[in-house]
């Protein structure tokens, strides 16, 4: 076909880090793409060899997946990482936004990645802060977990847990006694607010805590 675009492998050389393909193009463009071992086995690409268009555009898309993919082990080897900053960190170093988000979805389920089993970890350390919901909410998303993710984790890991008491143990650390001025009281409510308590958690706080008052305890 006339617009036929094809490319050339003019030279191949080896080195420690793969191989590198001497490239031209039927546009007149030249060009080197390196290769890993692996990819060079299996791609099965010889010297002075013609790629049609298709088939070349489907090794860069393989060969990236693949480099991308390598990068991934790398990083999560470094530490615990969730998708979205997997994500930042391939993007980092160079990978196009939809690649990385696809390695990040691969590795999630072959199992490298387990948001869940990190979320968890977050949020036992939010409740020996004793944080408010709406707090441990806003540090698992600062941690880079999608909103709706951590909602629905939120629905079943919070099961059991009584805010009430956490909010009234936040209270008998900083609030004991009880502040009596209206503006006392506002500063006490503003700073449970910003812990992450409902109105309806401080009023359960506050009657639990002069219960505990009242009995002594």
């Amino acid at each position: 076909m006339k617009n036929e675009i094809y490319y050339t492998v003019e030279k191949i050389r080896k080195s420690q880090q793969g191989y590198t393909l001497h490239i031209s193009s039927s546009m007149g463009t030249k060009f080197e793409m390196l290769l890993s071992n692996e990819q060079y086995e299996r791609f099965d690409i010889d010297e002075g060899e013609r790629i049609d268009d298709e088939h070349f555009l489907k090794i860069r898309e393989e060969m990236l997946f693949d480099n991308a993919r390598r990068h991934a082990f790398t990083i999560l080897s470094y530490g615990d990482n969730n998708k979205k900053t997997l994500v930042n960190k391939l993007m980092q170093r160079g990978y196009a936004r939809e690649l990385s988000e696809n390695v990040a979805i691969y590795m999630e389920h072959r199992g490298y990645i387990d948001e869940k089993k990190q979320m968890g970890i977050q949020l036992e350390g939010c409740l020996r802060k004793k944080y408010g919901q709406m707090k441990i909410a806003e540090e698992l998303m600062v941690k880079g977990f999608k909103r709706e993710d951590v909602m629905e984790f939120l629905k079943t890991a919070l099961k059991g847990v009584n805010f009430g008491e956490n909010c009234a143990y936040i209270i008998s650390q900083k609030y004991n006694p009880l502040p009596k001025e209206k503006d006392e009281v506002g500063k006490m409510m503003a700073s449970l607010m910003r812990y992450g308590y409902s109105i309806n958690d401080i009023k359960a706080g506050i009657r639990i805590f002069a219960e505990g008052e009242k009995n002594g305890n």
